[in-house]
């Protein structure tokens, strides 16, 4: 069989079954499928786009197979199509409805003149997210299918407007810039890179992670996604890019508006079924296609980080096998202690903001180890008035220690006596008592000339806290401790050598002290 004549040259932005559906009218076939019957391919063959169709339809045409295969959506089976080397399931793709823009078809016509064999159905147009004209920025027109054999009907058959009307049909169209996701997937398709984190996906997974941020973003968590129209899913996408292009760290801002959206709505963010809704149900919701990509696994982790998920539940799939975070709640009911206490001591620690106290218990979140570490410090506290007995100390000298910061109560009591009122890490006490020892070796002998710690404050004339400060802060030397005695067993037990005044500012580091300049010989102070 000899090719067809005249020729009609393919354009590079069309569809086969378009290019089809003109060269059977240029050559007088009355329909579609009897032109392709007389070219011996089976309409289906080209309709899913199978390659045996398309060489053999650029073969009677006279046409190169490459730009009408680099158009062709060609079936994979279970509803799925690649396209220019990209995997699209069916579900992006428009089969049931005719979509145009009046002048796009209008430039058709006045070009060739006669619509049937001029007016070309744009590659762009079959694909859904695609609902703007990229050249005039009208919205695109929709135009229903009765049946699925009207996919072989010519444009003209679906689109009968003509000049003026065509006109009329724009004039009443809406005008508007196409929205990001559409430019994306046209540019993906072209060749051209786009946002990394979205070029790392398939095309249906960047393209349906976008649409199902934005439509919670836009119209909230628990909206009813069957009353999202197709001027909605526009608006989604719109939002939507915002935070995909930006990748992960775009994805993790939406996830923290998602979350303080529920905080504002008093619904406690901690619920990821309320906090991320539809968009959680996506993801939990496998269909036919597993794989949603790794926004997935992004959000897990957003929700082991930042919410109170216990060991064993079953989150996106993947039992959680270790916990992240705790609420104030949950480790108060894990350790037994009072949450109101336990919350105090969380709050000193700086693992909870203070200004969150309006904030109930089961929102209020803190970090395992840290949170394991203070609820610990807590089983373990003693009170202000059992010090004494711990440090084998007088009142005063655990007084002097509080203040100088070398214990510090698990959190503030208001009010007044509020030490008594305030618990210790016994943890922290026995600290204090070995950094005494080290300090204060034990001494088999005691030289003669040495005093007691009281009796040096009294000679020197300073405060026990400025004393003891001067001993925790290694400024003195020539100290010791009787030996037997333990840790700071009475704090009589603590030995230094004073000697006398010495009027030369000059000598040896002299340190001032109750406004005197004072040098002991042996309490030498560095």
């Amino acid at each position: 069989m000899g090719q067809l004549f005249p020729h009609l040259a393919f354009p590079g932005d069309k569809t086969p079954a378009s290019w089809a559906a003109r060269l059977s009218v240029l050559h007088g076939c009355p329909t579609l499928r009897s032109f392709l019957s007389d070219q011996g391919i089976t309409p289906s063959d080209l309709l899913h786009g199978r390659r045996s169709a398309i060489d053999r339809l650029c073969q009677v045409a006279g046409q190169d197979a490459i730009p009408v295969g680099r158009n062709t959506a060609s079936s994979q089976g279970n509803l799925n199509f690649t396209l220019r080397d990209e995997l699209i399931p069916a579900s992006m793709m428009v089969r049931e409805e005719t979509r145009f823009c009046p002048l796009c078809l209008l430039e058709d016509d006045l070009a060739w003149g006669n619509p049937g064999a001029g007016r070309r159905d744009r590659l762009a147009w079959t694909l859904r997210v695609v609902t703007t004209c990229p050249k005039h920025h009208l919205a695109l027109i929709y135009r229903a299918r009765d049946h699925r054999d009207n996919m072989q009907h010519k444009l003209i058959a679906h689109v009968p407007e003509r000049d003026d009307a065509l006109s009329a049909l724009a004039d009443g169209t809406l005008r508007r810039d196409p929205f990001p996701l559409q430019s994306y997937v046209l540019d993906r398709l072209d060749g051209r890179n786009g946002p990394n984190w979205l070029d790392s996906q398939t095309l249906e997974q960047a393209v349906k992670v976008t649409q199902m941020l934005g439509v919670v973003l836009a119209f909230g968590t628990t909206i009813n996604l069957g009353s999202v129209d197709r001027d909605g899913w526009d608006f989604a996408g719109r939002t939507g890019w915002e935070w995909a292009a930006a990748g992960e760290e775009g994805l993790h801002a939406a996830f923290d508006v998602l979350q303080a959206s529920a905080f504002v709505r008093g619904q406690g963010g901690q619920n990821y079924f309320t906090v991320f809704g539809h968009l959680y149900r996506w993801l939990l919701e496998p269909g036919d296609r597993p794989d949603h990509g790794p926004i997935k696994q992004l959000l897990r982790e957003y929700i082991l980080r930042h919410m109170d998920v216990c060991v064993g539940r079953n989150l996106l799939g993947e039992p959680v096998e270790r916990r992240r975070m705790y609420s104030v709640q949950s480790l108060a009911l894990e350790t037994g202690l009072h949450r109101q206490t336990l919350r105090k001591v969380l709050v000193e620690r700086h693992l909870v903001a203070p200004d969150h106290s309006e904030k109930p218990n089961s929102i209020l979140l803190v970090d395992i180890k840290k949170g394991r570490d203070a609820a610990a410090a807590l089983q373990r506290s003693v009170q202000f008035v059992q010090l004494p007995a711990l440090l084998k100390a007088t009142r005063p000298i655990a007084s002097c220690l509080i203040d100088l910061g070398l214990l510090a109560p698990l959190f503030r009591s208001q009010g007044e006596n509020k030490r008594d009122k305030s618990g210790f890490d016994a943890l922290e006490v026995e600290r204090v008592m070995n950094r005494l020892h080290d300090l204060a070796p034990e001494m088999p002998q005691i030289p003669p000339g040495w005093i007691t710690l009281t009796q040096c404050t009294k000679r020197a004339r300073v405060s026990m806290r400025d004393l003891l400060r001067l001993v925790f802060e290694r400024e003195t030397q020539k100290i010791g401790r009787v030996a037997g005695e333990q840790g700071s067993a009475h704090y009589e037990s603590i030995l230094m050598t004073f000697g006398a005044w010495h009027p030369n500012p000059a000598l040896a580091s002299p340190h001032i002290l109750d406004g005197r300049i004072l040098r002991p010989l042996s309490l030498e102070f560095r």
